[in-house]
Parts: C-alpha cells; sequence; structure tokens
C-alpha cells in the first residue's frame, strides 16, 4: 500500500491524475479484500470524490478555520472541490489551584 500510494503521488506531480487515481483505487481495493485499513497518512493523503492525492498547492488547498471552541484543519481538493475537515486539538485551560479541590 506504501509504495502504490508513494507511486500515485509521483504521478500526480508528474501531472498524469489517470495513473495517480487508478494507484489510488489498488490501494482501495486491496485494503478492502485483506480487511485492512491503509495506514492514516493514506486514508488522510487522497480524495474522497476524485480518487486523487492530495498535494498541498498542487492538488489541494490547506487553511486553518479558527472557531471559538476549537480551531479547525480545512482541506479542500482543487479538482473537485471536496473539502476534509480534522480538529485541532487545544490545550485545556488550566483551572485555578484553589478550585481542584472542590
Amino acid at each position: 500500500m506504501r509504495y502504490l500510494y508513494k507511486l500515485s503521488l509521483d504521478a500526480t506531480r508528474k501531472g498524469d491524475y489517470d495513473i495517480a487515481r487508478r494507484y489510488i483505487e489498488l490501494i482501495i481495493k486491496y485494503s478492502h479484500k485483506a480487511r485492512v485499513k491503509p495506514p492514516k497518512y493514506i486514508r488522510r493523503g487522497y480524495c474522497r470524490k476524485c480518487k486523487i492525492p492530495l498535494i498541498p498547492g498542487l492538488t489541494s488547498r490547506v487553511r486553518i478555520q479558527s472557531e471559538g471552541r476549537g480551531s479547525r484543519v480545512v482541506v479542500t481538493c482543487l479538482l473537485c472541490g471536496w473539502r476534509r475537515r480534522y480538529m485541532i486539538k487545544t490545550s485545556r485551560k488550566k483551572s485555578r489551584s484553589g478550585e481542584q479541590g472542590k
């Protein structure tokens, strides 16, 4: 799976999106057949709609969206417009030292 993902990234950088899409489809097919999950960087590394590897600046746009409760990373596919949102872990505010015992 890792080798196919590397090949798909190389094909995308060369501009051959059809071959890159085929490599991603093979990764999905093999993972379903073997009943294993691909590593997280592979699962997050391709567009779920058009099956193209997401390379920041080339096939995707990465933005940080600030909100009241927490922030998100928004990855947008530049080919089809599909968006993926990831929550950013935020550190919890430390409570006052007097209130911990209560």
